[in-house]
Parts: structure tokens; C-alpha cells; sequence
């Protein structure tokens, strides 16, 4: 399995949220958490981004991720106690948190469904995990990433599990009411020079072309190029187009689980 190195990533990680709108994921989220001050963890929680909102509304928040170089920059910007580690070994207690949540980070976790049973295990009866991404397998999206490196939707669609997968894999882990909703939706079209000017397709900008070769990504843009020459050559533009949905997949533990499971030999 292709893995991204978020380390060499964790300088330039935060321009997707300064070239693209997140609005729909924050509605998601503030819709998640809810107005009673509930204890939230968020698993792979990179540069703090979401939890230095969640801290910033007075939130019980906690935050891990298995990057030391992300992790370092949440310290600066998010009030929440930070963990480097795992996401299918949380190092907390049975039912500690209110809620748990990821985003954009479930595809990169090696046991996807070991996962979901630790979020299972550290939540209290009644809590709550969710998890936004990408689904690839829909058949609905266009991206010029999948369009000019052929590589990255075959790896995509190993890496990221169905939004129908998932509502299985929660239920298997004793949640219930498992539903999914499209959270964000992201169109644009950019002529092709502009975003190599701009650096739109510097594999800093997402983990899909970190993952390839250098050949590979090296093979992409010679046939962006190449596009961009051709279409020149008629009077025109290479535009690339996206048009990209971001999920949202969530469940809840019934209010009352019995007996919980065996705490982590790790926790607290």
C-alpha cells in the first residue's frame, strides 16, 4: 500500500483551505457537535484546523495524529490536548468521548474497520462518530487529477472504502441509524498553465500525487502539457475541470450498550 509522508506535507498542508470552500463541511460539523459542549476527539487531526474551531466555541476537544510535523503545528493554533498515535489504538479509556469524528483522513488509515470499532470503544452510550471524504466509487466525480495521472482513481478507490461500506462497516461495530449525506460540492474549471503557475498541481497539494512515482506524476503533467500545446495549437484553452463531492457517513451507539468493551491496554 502507496503511503504519503505528511511530515514532508505539514508546511504547505493548510493551502486547501485557503483554494477551496469548506463551508458545507463546517455546517457538517457544527451540526455534529451539537450546542451542549460535548468532548470531542478528532482522529487525524493534522494541522489543528478543525479543532481549533471546535476549541474556539469552548469545546472539550482532543486531537490525534501520527504525523510529529502536523502535530507540531495544531500546538499552535488549537486549545486541545494532542496525541501522537494511531487510529486503530486509541490511547484513551472506555467511553470517554462524546463524539468522534474524522475528515478527509479515513482513507489513509491502514484498518479502516479497526477504526471504527476503537471510535466504537471510547465512545459514551448514545455517542457519536462521523466521518467526511471522498467516494470515489459513486461514478460521479471528475477531477483532472484522475483525468491526466491514470494512476490515482485505481489507487483512490483502494484507499477509500464506500459511503455503503461504511454505513456496513459501523453497523457491524454496533452502531445504529448509519446514514449518509453530501456534505460539499466543489466545481471549478482553471485554464492548465494557470494551475501549474499557480501551483494547483504541486504534489504538496494532496496526497493523490504525493502517492505517485516520481515518473508517474512526471507522466501526468507531460500530458497536461501536451493537452494544453494542442488545444493552443487550435486557438484555444486546456481548461481542467473538477467536480468533486465530499460525504459525510455517520452513526450513533444506542443510548444504553451494556457492558463495555475491554479498555486499551494503552489507555490512561
Amino acid at each position: 500500500m502507496r503511503r504519503t509522508d505528511y511530515d514532508d506535507l505539514a508546511a504547505a498542508y493548510d493551502r486547501r483551505y485557503e483554494q477551496h470552500d469548506y463551508s458545507g463541511v463546517v455546517a457538517a460539523l457544527d451540526a455534529f457537535v451539537g450546542d451542549d459542549s460535548p468532548h470531542v476527539l478528532e482522529v487525524g487531526c493534522g494541522t489543528g484546523h478543525w479543532l481549533r474551531q471546535l476549541s474556539a466555541k469552548g469545546m472539550r476537544a482532543a486531537g490525534l495524529d501520527p504525523s510529529a510535523g502536523m502535530l507540531a503545528r495544531a500546538k499552535t493554533r488549537a486549545d486541545a490536548v494532542l496525541v501522537q498515535g494511531t487510529a486503530e489504538r486509541l490511547p484513551w479509556a472506555n467511553a470517554t468521548f462524546d463524539r468522534v469524528f474524522c475528515v478527509n483522513a479515513l482513507h489513509h488509515f491502514p484498518d479502516k474497520t479497526g477504526f471504527i470499532a476503537e471510535a466504537a470503544r471510547v465512545l459514551q452510550p448514545g455517542g457519536q462518530l462521523m466521518t467526511i471524504g471522498l467516494d470515489p466509487h459513486a461514478g460521479t466525480d471528475r477531477w483532472y487529477v484522475y483525468d491526466y495521472f491514470e494512476t490515482v482513481l485505481t489507487l483512490d478507490k483502494r484507499r477509500y472504502p464506500s459511503t455503503c461500506r461504511l454505513r456496513e462497516w459501523m453497523q457491524a461495530a454496533g452502531f445504529v441509524s448509519c446514514h449518509t449525506r453530501e456534505v460539499q460540492h466543489w466545481t471549478t474549471s482553471i485554464d492548465g498553465r494557470a494551475a501549474l503557475k499557480q501551483g494547483r498541481l504541486d504534489r504538496t497539494t494532496t496526497s493523490q500525487l504525493r502517492m505517485l512515482s516520481d515518473d508517474e506524476y512526471r507522466e501526468g503533467l507531460d500530458e497536461i502539457l501536451n493537452a494544453a500545446a494542442a488545444a493552443e495549437a487550435r486557438g484555444e484553452s486546456l481548461l481542467l475541470a473538477a467536480d468533486l463531492r465530499l460525504y459525510a457517513t455517520s452513526g450513533s451507539l444506542p443510548a444504553d450498550t451494556g457492558t463495555q468493551p475491554l479498555s486499551h491496554p494503552d489507555a490512561p
